[in-house]
């Protein structure tokens, strides 16, 4: 159903796009006429035709590769009609505006095109547009010898959505390793599907290195639950392969579990959880109180790849004091205004869309990823190296 609304919507936009130039630019486009009908049919029929591929092939191709190039295409089909939607609803709005001469649908069409400007730099410069957020957290009851204790945060790599592009995540680690930091934790979704994914990457980010270790968890996609599987074997030996390219990284992952972290005379507990969501299709897997079996201690730090589970699991239900977090992408695209974040997050229902938050003395931080998932872009939403310190709230005597 939403396949076929896409296609209907195509075709419409660009029926609504020629007959707009034909509108606001009459002499150019009398001029131009057959040139620009016979690019919009081209433009309309690659589109249903990568819309029809991506229907039939998206779940059943092996090849990691495939998804690459088909998410670059999608890009340039949403490059190309972004801005003519933009075109269109300028379109509409000249109808209800007497006397205008076009100039709304003008301002629409120039509009457009720094929107389609916009969508190319995201594409070949965003994606790589590599930044480090600093963050500092104060908790009263942290134990002293962690005071400024950093941590290095990331998230949702999606090595299959680089394909040949490894070498990029070069500069990623390198701004990594200048943080030197005491601990690197990664939350989630290292692949989109597959495996071979990662077997580029494991050169790159072995390079990272932490005082106190590297750990991980799982994301919804590193269960490789979005291809369909010749049979339940396959999925389980490629998920088996998943969890050891990440270790071959070497990521400690905690499944469930956690890990005392110690300075001097001081300890903390580092605990992960698999994937839990309040979706219904993706893994519920995450849980508390496996995880903390072994980390029962006054300091807690989870790792949970969903920000949701901190919401329905952890905030005002435990003590844990702060949880790291991924899965959002903060929707790759955004814009910040004053001190708030305005995406088409909201449209996904996302409660926690990237950055910090607070309830009480709980705090969690969603990172908006290094990767890029289905428009393989990023504007506004940089791909992001969240370094966390620690402060120990000081005191009166």
């Amino acid at each position: 159903m939403t396949f076929t609304i896409l296609i209907i919507l195509i075709i419409l936009l660009d029926i609504i796009t020629e007959r707009g130039l034909q509108k606001t630019f009459p002499k150019f486009a009398s001029l131009r006429r057959k040139t620009i009908r016979r690019s919009l049919i081209i433009q309309s029929v690659a589109s249903v035709a990568l819309m029809l591929c991506g229907l039939v092939l998206q779940r059943r191709i092996g090849d990691y590769r495939f998804f690459a190039w088909y998410y670059s295409l999608f890009g340039c089909m949403a490059t190309l009609y972004v801005p003519k939607a933009m075109f269109a609803a300028f379109l509409f709005i000249d109808r209800y505006i007497p006397k205008t001469r076009y100039i709304v649908s003008k301002c629409g069409f120039w509009a457009g095109f720094l929107v389609l400007g916009i969508f190319v730099w995201s594409i070949f410069w965003g994606r790589y547009n590599f930044t480090v957020e600093q963050v500092e957290i104060t908790f009263d009851h942290l134990p002293s010898a962690f005071n400024g204790y950093k941590i290095v945060q990331i998230s949702d790599i999606h090595t299959g959505s680089f394909a040949d592009a490894a070498n990029k995540f070069q500069k990623a680690v390198d701004l990594i390793n200048i943080q030197e930091p005491d601990l690197i934790v990664m939350t989630g979704d290292m692949v989109n599907n597959f495996a071979e994914e990662i077997t580029p990457m494991i050169p790159i980010f072995s390079q990272m290195n932490a005082r106190a270790g590297k750990f991980a968890v799982l994301g919804n996609h590193d269960y490789g639950g979005y291809h369909k599987w010749h049979s339940d074997a396959d999925s389980t030996a490629n998920h088996k392969a998943i969890i050891n390219n990440i270790e071959q990284m070497g990521f400690m992952l905690l499944n469930n579990q956690s890990v005392v972290l110690r300075e001097d005379s001081d300890f903390i507990a580092l605990a992960g959880v698999e994937n839990w969501s309040v979706t219904k299709r993706r893994p519920k897997l995450g849980n508390i109180e496996k995880a903390m079996e072994d980390g029962d201690l006054p300091f807690k730090i989870l790792l949970s790849h969903d920000p949701s589970f901190w919401h329905e699991m952890i905030r005002g239900k435990t003590d844990i004091a702060l949880t790291l977090s991924g899965h959002t992408h903060g929707m790759q695209m955004g814009v910040k205004i004053g001190k708030k974040t305005y995406s088409l997050g909201i449209l996904r229902g996302f409660r926690y869309l990237s950055g910090l938050y607070q309830k009480d003395r709980q705090y969690l931080y969603v990172n908006r990823g290094l990767g890029v998932i289905g428009f393989p872009g990023r504007f506004g939403m940089s791909p992001e190296i969240t370094v966390i310190t620690l402060h120990k709230e000081l005191t009166d005597q």
